[in-house]
């Protein structure tokens, strides 16, 4: 089955409707949901999966998914169940913003309106989606910043499947322009930096 997306403009307005493969090839703007996961010193990345079309086997956004025709951001919060097998609802999740995410390599050119949220992880069991996530690492937070500003060339991940140790560098990303991930960074310090002013 052909999956449809909403195809916007530069302003966010709807302008049409597309097959996936076609938005990706043409470079068109649409909306995604993206959701990290973190806890107070380290933030969570997903393992993709290495079938998948996509960045196989780079680590990636806690859970995500494009906003298919007809679909809100409610409605994106669905992909947090479908990969990792924890039920969350929107209510639960905290806003970031609407970040542009633009992916542009060869054939494949991708620009998203990224809309981003955060979710403290309470410890729930995740149950992976194998056909889409390989694992879930966890990372040291100022490590993986380290990672991202070049101060570091590597840092280590836990999986919070096996325990494993797993290897992360700027290569095994998925490589999101540096201003999204600078844009995440701002966000989950002064998500955090809130939560303890409120804890106060």
């Amino acid at each position: 089955m052909i999956e449809f997306i909403t195809v916007v403009d530069r302003t966010r307005k709807r302008v049409g409707l597309k097959p996936r493969a076609d938005v990706h090839r043409d470079g068109d703007w649409h909306e995604t949901f993206h959701c990290w996961m973190i806890d107070p010193t380290h933030l969570y990345l997903q393992l993709r999966s290495e079938t998948k079309q996509d960045f196989p086997g780079l680590f990636d956004i806690t859970a995500a998914g494009h906003l298919t025709a007809g679909e809100t951001v409610r409605d994106g919060v669905r992909e947090i169940q479908e990969e990792l097998g924890i039920e969350l609802s929107l209510e639960q999740l905290h806003p970031l913003g609407v970040f542009e995410d633009v992916i542009e390599t060869g054939a494949f050119l991708d620009r998203e309106f990224a809309h981003t949220y955060v979710y403290p992880y309470a410890g729930e069991a995740f149950t992976l989606d194998v056909d889409e996530v390989a694992d879930v690492g966890k990372v040291d937070f100022e490590a993986f910043v380290a990672l991202l500003d070049g101060s570091r060339e590597q840092i280590e991940a836990t999986s919070v499947v096996t325990g494993k140790t797993l290897r992360v560098t700027k290569e095994t990303l998925v490589p999101h322009p540096d201003t999204y991930w600078n844009q995440v960074v701002e966000g989950v310090r002064t998500f955090w930096e809130k939560a303890e002013g409120h804890d106060d």
